[in-house]
């Protein structure tokens, strides 16, 4: 066999790092959406679908600190929840947490 090339490579993905605003030497992580497990790309269809915002902001909330539960204790408002999530989305170049009205304009 006579250098066979591959027909696929899988490209590692970064995962999406970021700080708070009064500790920015501490980081946190959350996994690339390509790189999440079948039972968090469960999760993130949930976000997406879910059109109660008080319901929704708590699926984000429980995902953000799935990955990086030392933000429990940082007495984080809610919509600062939806921040992170939001920033996420945009890293991944999706919009993520918003509703489906704002999709189809």
């Amino acid at each position: 066999m006579a250098d066979l090339k591959p027909t696929f490579t899988l490209r590692k993905r970064q995962a999406f790092m970021f700080a708070l605003e009064d500790e920015p030497e501490t980081t946190y992580s959350i996994p690339s959406l390509k790189s999440l497990s079948f039972e968090d790309a469960k999760a993130m269809t949930k976000i997406d679908d879910e059109e109660d915002i008080v319901k929704k902001g708590k699926l984000i909330r429980d995902f953000i600190l799935k990955y990086a539960p030392g933000l429990k204790d940082k007495e984080l408002c809610d919509m600062e929840y939806f921040e992170i999530f939001n920033a996420y989305g945009l890293n991944e170049g999706q919009g993520l947490g918003e509703s489906k009205a704002s999709q189809n304009s």
